[in-house]
């Protein structure tokens, strides 16, 4: 699989190929593997479970407990690439797993990154696990990983300010890092039972980037995005064909054609570019199917109505609206609609109209298309340029 194939399909509107050729140049690096590191009872095995997106409780998940539960590293794979593996570490520093036996582990086997976690505060065992890391030139981030219990206990105060005290968590870790030898080190405060609070999100964004298929992802998304524009402009050059036929049936002096056939054109042409992009619904289908997503969620990031909105109250309050230079389509779909038809019974405004509703539509199905490939990919959603 190259990048040429890969562009391609973005080309054709063929997503589910352009998944599967970016599906396989991503896993193309081989495995990768994070270990979580830390002492005893820090939270390593729960912090494993809600990074996957599972309960303790759940099926499948790391074995937690009150006492040491894992006796040696356990792998588990990454809830989005089965390539990339967290490996779940028995307490730093117990009699299974002395810090001599460690220092063997991380010199010789082959994990790529490391996650320092501690329950309360970092101390020099801590320090120590990272310069050991940093002597292999591997890389590492430090997570504090129960500030829930540290917020429980702000509260029982008078004067309660949950940012304050996770500032003062945050300036503590650093600091002590800091003198024993750590620069800059980056820290990320969370609770294991809260995934979606704290700088859980940031950390898993922020991991994202230091995994090696992130920047073929990203060259991907790149690709299609220049593939988008370029598929963009060539056929907003083809709008003056219906465009023209839509002005000279508007010229026709037969009460009720041009309208008529303004809506024939407009809506064809509008649902046949859905489907030259890839947003019909039988291509999202087969898209979402493609990368274990859900149809729902590649449709949530599309702005621009789907083949099957397409309809001809639509088209008509857009076509009315579209003089004025620009279109909302949330504004419309849903709702009762009451096209205000004069202003296309001239044969300028009917080639003027569709001209710009085409071209609008067009512009707007390559930002959709763009969004729909980085939320297949795996990419968060940003806007499109």
């Amino acid at each position: 699989m190259s990048e040429g194939e890969f562009k391609a399909a973005v080309q054709e509107g063929n997503l589910k190929k352009a998944a599967l050729i970016a599906q396989k140049m991503m896993k193309s690096f081989g495995c990768f593997h994070i270990a979580v590191v830390g002492n005893a009872g820090s939270g390593k095995s729960s912090f494993v479970n809600a990074f996957r997106g599972l309960g303790d409780d759940d099926e499948g998940p790391a074995e937690v407990g009150v006492v040491e539960t894992t006796m040696q590293p356990t792998p588990y794979s990454h809830p989005e690439n089965p390539n990339v593996f967290l490996w779940d570490f028995p307490g730093i520093g117990t009699p299974n797993f002395p810090s001599a036996k460690f220092e063997l582990t991380v010199a010789c086997y082959k994990y790529d990154f490391f996650i320092i976690i501690t329950d309360t505060h970092f101390k020099d065992i801590h320090a120590s696990l990272a310069q050991k890391i940093r002597e292999q030139k591997k890389k590492f981030y430090f997570v504090c990983s129960k500030v829930d219990k540290d917020l429980d206990a702000g509260r029982r105060k008078k004067i309660y300010s949950e940012a304050r005290i996770l500032q003062q968590i945050r300036d503590d870790c650093k600091t002590h890092l800091q003198r024993a030898g750590v620069n800059d080190p980056q820290v990320f405060l969370l609770s294991n039972w809260q995934s979606d609070k704290h700088d859980f999100p940031l950390l898993k964004e922020t991991l994202e980037k230091v995994l090696p298929y992130h920047d073929t992802r990203q060259k991907l998304l790149n690709i299609s995005n220049q593939t988008l524009q370029e598929k963009k402009e060539a056929m907003k050059k083809t709008t003056w064909k219906p465009a023209i036929l839509s002005g000279g049936l508007a010229a026709i002096p037969l009460p009720g054609l041009s309208l008529v056939a303004d809506i024939a054109i407009m809506v064809d042409c509008m649902r046949d570019y859905c489907k030259d992009f890839g947003l019909n619904s039988e291509s999202l289908a087969a898209l979402a199917k493609q990368v274990g997503k859900r149809e729902e969620d590649l449709k949530a990031v599309i702005k621009s109505p789907l083949a099957t909105e397409i309809t001809i109250d639509l088209v008509l309050t857009l076509l009315s609206n579209a003089a004025g230079g620009g279109v909302k389509y949330l504004s419309f779909l849903g709702k009762n609609f009451i096209p205000v038809l004069g202003s296309l019974i001239s044969a300028h405004v009917s080639f003027g109209a569709t001209m710009i509703m085409l071209d609008n539509f067009i512009r707007d199905l390559a930002e959709d298309t763009q969004r729909v490939l980085a939320k297949a990919l795996g990419e968060e959603e940003k806007k499109s340029k």
